[in-house]
């Protein structure tokens, strides 16, 4: 607004206060808000929740992630042991149970050998019943915990994608903040409960098939549709937080199980973002440099739907 206009504004509301800002010192102001409500809310919020995975995947694996040095003190934010690091650790940790497994094997084929030859007798064929056994108790056990820890990180993404879809939120006045988070996270529960990725998609099933949003052409829901949905209630639509997005701000890598490399970046991309110019300056701000192979995986899965500028 203009001088005039902000003076001519004034009068008409007689007495009332107001607080004068320049469009610099506004955006200032909106900035360091947005800053203070991802330390004082989100921020504990996101480590509660972390917190959890890393309890679940102990009662699992018995191991947990690094993030203390070896005095017991914090270590600095960069030098903690990322979750999908953390689960990528523990995945290699059953290498040497392969390997023995593999062992096994080559003894089942020789005593199998020996008494087809007949040049084993009772005490080989026990043998070869005795490790025959070991080995299926071994897979058997070493199947159940990699079944459980892939059930676990698949979850962990899931809810995480669905976390993330909750970003910029603004809810309702007057609503408790307890009473929000409850709400909120028995919606993500809910949803977390029925969600699974096809064909890499996160697809939301109801009675064995994938819901569908009637305003977006029947297209499978996405998690951020189906967020805003079922907290409609009690968010103000059409509104974000001036900070923009605050849920997370973790980049999580996956890499291929087969080759070992990057095969995706996952992280939040602000609604702020409007095209591809500040897509990658934004990329850059958050230290994926260009050229490198994160910042081209990141660019690819977030640049589709963008105008050049």
């Amino acid at each position: 607004m203009k001088k005039d206009e902000v003076l001519k504004y004034i009068e008409t509301k007689g007495d009332e206060s107001f607080v004068v800002r320049t469009e610099e010192e506004e955006k200032t102001f909106l900035e360091n808000y947005g800053k203070q409500t991802v330390e004082e809310k989100i921020g504990p919020k996101v480590a509660e929740y972390f917190k959890e995975i890393d309890d679940d995947l102990f009662k699992i694996t018995g191991l947990r992630r690094v993030t203390h040095d070896e005095n017991g003190e914090w270590l600095p934010a960069a030098k903690r042991e990322k979750t999908t690091d953390f689960l990528k650790r523990v995945f290699e940790s059953h290498k040497p149970d392969a390997d023995k497994g593999k062992a096994y094997e080559k003894e089942i084929a020789d005593l199998k050998k020996q008494i087809a030859d007949g040049t084993g007798d009772q005490k080989t064929l026990q043998d070869l019943e005795a490790v025959r056994k070991a080995y299926n108790d071994l897979k058997a056990t070493k199947d159940k915990e990699i079944t459980e820890l892939k059930t676990d990180y698949d979850k962990y993404k899931i809810r995480t994608e669905i976390m993330s879809a909750t970003s910029g939120m603004v809810f309702k006045k007057g609503i408790p903040e307890s009473v929000v988070n409850a709400y909120v996270n028995q919606v993500i529960n809910e949803l977390t409960g029925i969600a699974s990725y096809h064909e890499g998609k996160l697809v939301f099933m109801k009675d064995g098939v994938p819901m569908r949003n009637t305003f977006n052409a029947l297209n499978p829901y996405t998690a951020k549709e189906l967020v805003e949905e079922k907290l409609k209630d009690i968010r103000e639509t059409g509104k974000q937080s001036p900070g923009g997005p605050g849920i997370s701000t973790e980049i999580i890598k996956e890499y291929d199980k087969t080759s070992g490399k990057l095969s995706k970046v996952a992280m939040v991309i602000p609604d702020s973002v409007k095209n591809k110019q500040e897509l990658s300056k934004y990329l850059i701000g958050q230290k994926l440099l260009r050229g490198t192979e994160e910042y081209n995986l990141a660019y690819k899965e977030y640049s589709q739907n963008l105008p050049f500028a």
